[in-house]
C-alpha cells in the first residue's frame, strides 16, 4: 500500500515509505518517511544513531479532490557515535527543499498556473492551498522574461494599464508573423521609448521591414528614427475608425440639436398649460440616439432580410430598411455621409495584395472626398493624403503562423489589438497592478508559446519590491 501511495504522489524517491492516507477535519493526511537503514558518518565512517523524529507539514498538489492533501514528512536526525566526531545531519527529501512547506511539484504547478491570464493570484493561491503572497513570490522567483529579437514585421500599440503615475499607457511590441509579444515597455512617452529603441542592436533594427501602427504620428516617426530599412504601415481598421469618429461626432451633434429643440417645445407647452408636464424626448431624438449603428456599421454587414421587431418605445415594428428611411427623413445628409464612408470600405476590400492598383484608386477617392461639399470629408481627405504611403503599404501581404498552419494575411494591427485585450483582462481581473515588472512578466509569460520558467530561482534582491507600505497588525488564528 505504501509503495502505491508513493507512486500515486508522483514522488521518484526509491527509499521512501508511506502510511495509508487518513482523512481528518477536511484534510487527507499521509505520513511519509525514509526507510530505516543503517547510516554511517560521511566524515569518520562510524555508525550513526537516530536522535529522534521531527515532523513537518508539506503541501503537495495531488489528490486534491475537495480535500487538501498534507504530507507529514518524518525526518530523523542522525548523530555519529564517535565521541571525537559528533557529526549530525537530518534526512533530506528530493521532492521538497529544506525548510520549505510546499513540495517542488507545488512550485512548478503554481508557476504554470500563471499562464492562464484569467486566473488571479488569489485564484491560484486557493487552488494550491497557499497564501496570495506565496503564489506571487513563487512566480517572481522563477519567471524572468526577456525581450525577444525584432523580426521582419512588427506591430506597435499602446495599452492602458495605469500601474502608476509613471506607467499610464504601456507600449506593446508584437511579432506580426508569429503573433507573440516581443516586449512591453513601461510607457509610450519619448523619454522612455527613445533610450529603449536607440540602445537596441543595429542588426535587429536593420532587420525590420514593416512597422505596423495606428495613425498616431509619433509611432510612424519611428521608421525614420530607428528602423532605416522599414516602411510605415497604417492599419486599415484605424482608418475606418477615424472616418467613423467624424460620423459619430456628427450624429452626436444632431442628437443634441434635437434634444435642445425638444426641451424648448416642452417649456413652451408648460407655459401654455400653466403646469409642469413630464418631459418625453421626441421619436426623432430616440432614433438618432439609439440607432447610430445603422450609419456606422459596414453596410454589407447589415441584415436587411431579418424580420421586423416590435419597438415598445416607438410603438411600431422596425427593420433595417425602415430605420434607414426614418433616419434619412430626419437628416437627408446622413445618406450621403454614409455613402462616402462606404466608398472607403469598398476601396479597402477591393485591392488586397495589390498596392500598385490601390495607389491611383486612393488618389481618386481623396479627390472625391475633397469635392464632396462636406467639411468633415475634406478633413478626412487631408488625413488620407498625409498617411497616403502608409495606407498603401497596408495592402502588402505576407505569411503568418497560425494555430492551424501558415496563412497569407494583409499587414494589419488586428493581432496586437487582440493581444492588448489580454493585458486589459489581467488588469481587470487583478483589480489593477502596482508593480509594472510583475505585470510585464505575467503578460509575456502568458502569451508566449512554451515560455520557460527558470531552473534556478532568482535571488531575493532581483525580485523583491519595496512598496513603501507598512504592514498592518494582524492576529494569528488559534489552532
Amino acid at each position: 500500500m505504501g509503495d502505491n501511495i508513493i507512486k500515486f504522489l508522483n514522488i521518484e524517491d526509491s527509499n521512501l515509505e508511506a502510511d495509508p492516507p487518513e482523512v481528518i477535519g477536511g484534510k487527507r493526511i499521509v505520513h511519509i518517511r525514509q526507510k530505516l537503514v543503517p547510516h554511517f558518518c560521511p566524515i569518520c565512517s562510524y555508525q550513526m544513531y537516530s536522535k529522534g523524529i521531527y515532523e513537518r507539514k508539506v503541501n503537495h498538489p495531488v489528490m486534491q479532490d475537495g480535500l487538501q492533501l498534507v504530507l507529514i514528512v518524518q525526518q530523523r536526525r542522525w548523530k555519529c557515535q564517535n565521541p571525537s566526531c559528533g557529526h549530525t545531519y537530518t534526512d533530506e527529501f528530493s521532492f521538497v527543499e529544506k525548510y520549505k512547506h510546499n513540495s517542488k511539484l507545488a512550485t512548478i504547478m503554481i508557476v504554470d498556473a500563471f499562464r492562464d491570464p484569467h486566473l488571479t493570484a488569489a485564484d491560484i493561491a486557493r487552488k494550491f492551498n497557499v497564501s496570495d503572497t506565496y503564489a506571487l513570490t513563487t512566480f517572481s522567483r522563477y519567471v524572468d522574461m526577456h525581450r525577444r529579437p525584432l523580426t521582419e514585421a512588427i506591430c506597435i500599440d499602446e495599452v492602458h494599464v495605469d500601474v502608476s503615475k509613471v506607467c499610464n499607457y504601456a507600449l506593446v511590441i508584437q511579432d506580426f508573423i508569429t503573433g507573440e509579444p516581443i516586449d512591453m515597455i513601461a510607457n509610450r512617452r519619448q523619454e522612455i521609448t527613445e533610450p529603449y529603441f536607440t540602445n537596441l542592436p543595429t542588426t535587429e533594427k536593420n532587420r525590420v521591414r514593416y512597422l505596423i501602427t495606428d495613425m498616431y504620428r509619433p509611432y510612424i516617426s519611428y521608421v525614420g528614427k530607428y528602423f532605416p530599412n522599414a516602411v510605415s504601415v497604417v492599419d486599415s481598421f484605424h482608418v475606418i475608425k477615424h472616418i467613423n469618429g467624424y460620423l459619430r461626432r456628427y450624429l452626436s451633434k444632431l442628437a443634441r440639436k434635437l434634444r435642445i429643440r425638444d426641451e424648448e417645445r416642452h417649456r413652451e407647452k408648460e407655459i401654455y398649460f400653466h403646469r409642469e408636464i413630464k418631459f418625453v424626448p421626441s421619436k426623432e431624438y430616440y432614433l438618432v440616439k439609439h440607432f447610430q449603428w445603422v450609419i456606422l456599421s459596414n453596410q454589407d454587414n447589415l441584415r436587411y432580410t431579418d424580420p421586423p421587431r416590435y419597438n415598445f418605445k416607438l410603438g411600431y415594428y422596425l427593420d433595417v430598411p425602415e430605420i434607414e428611411h426614418l433616419l434619412f427623413k430626419i437628416d437627408p445628409n446622413l445618406k450621403d455621409l454614409r455613402q462616402l464612408k462606404e466608398k472607403y470600405i469598398r476601396f479597402n476590400n477591393a485591392y488586397g495584395n495589390n498596392p500598385k492598383k490601390a495607389r491611383p484608386a486612393l488618389h481618386q477617392l481623396i479627390q472625391e472626398y475633397r469635392n464632396s461639399g462636406y467639411a468633415m470629408f475634406k478633413d478626412i481627405a487631408d488625413t488620407l493624403d498625409w498617411h497616403f504611403d502608409s495606407i498603401i503599404n497596408s495592402f502588402i501581404v505576407m505569411e503568418r503562423l497560425c494555430a492551424d498552419g501558415t496563412h497569407i494575411s494583409r499587414l494589419s494591427n488586428g493581432p496586437i489589438e487582440s493581444l492588448n485585450r489580454i493585458a486589459k483582462d489581467l488588469k481587470r481581473n487583478g483589480r489593477g497592478f502596482r508593480n509594472f515588472e510583475h505585470l510585464r512578466n505575467r503578460f509575456l509569460f502568458a502569451e508566449r508559446k512554451n515560455a520557460q520558467m527558470l531552473s534556478v530561482p532568482l535571488p531575493k534582491e532581483k525580485y523583491a519590491v519595496n512598496t513603501g507600505i507598512k504592514r498592518g497588525p494582524y492576529k494569528k488564528k488559534k489552532p
